[in-house]
């Protein structure tokens, strides 16, 4: 892939009915778009909101307890609502190498950045580049395999 083409992947929007097609393809329905975009935006919140800053939360093992704890707190706020996700660490690893990247090793600690996934990929009728489609299916893969369907 040249550069011109890696330019259009990531910017160039692609058409409603070509997105249409690939959630057709992909098995991809608005109503678990919308549920993961929840799951995401409020794993967000309360990873910012509790997050007491570096001089706290300065090493590799503060950081994965504080990202551990967010994770299984949002795990256990779904649970109540009757939306049982069961410990997938194919899910937990993603958001984990998700947040230590966007999030935590960053210094300037954005809430607007980490919202950037759910903005780009995970709000269905917004049109989506190639890219930001790849993001959707795979993460929604992720999610359908964590999602406990009894």
């Amino acid at each position: 892939m040249d550069s011109s083409q890696f330019m259009k992947y990531i910017m160039d929007p692609l058409t409603y009915e070509q997105m249409q097609l690939l959630y057709n393809a992909n098995n991809i329905k608005y109503d678990k778009v919308k549920l993961y975009y929840d799951f995401i935006t409020t794993l967000n919140r309360l990873i910012d909101k509790t997050y007491l800053g570096d001089e706290y939360i300065s090493t590799e093992e503060e950081m994965l307890g504080h990202f551990n704890w967010c994770f299984d707190k949002i795990i256990e706020n779904f649970d109540k609502e009757n939306i049982k996700f069961k410990n997938d660490n194919d899910l937990r690893s993603y958001f984990k190498y998700y947040y230590e990247h966007l999030y935590y090793n960053d210094s300037e600690k954005s809430l607007e950045k980490i919202d950037d996934l759910p903005k780009y990929s995970f709000e269905y009728y917004r049109l989506k580049s190639m890219s930001d489609v790849d993001i959707l299916v795979e993460l929604y893969k992720l999610f359908e395999r964590s999602l406990n369907k009894v």
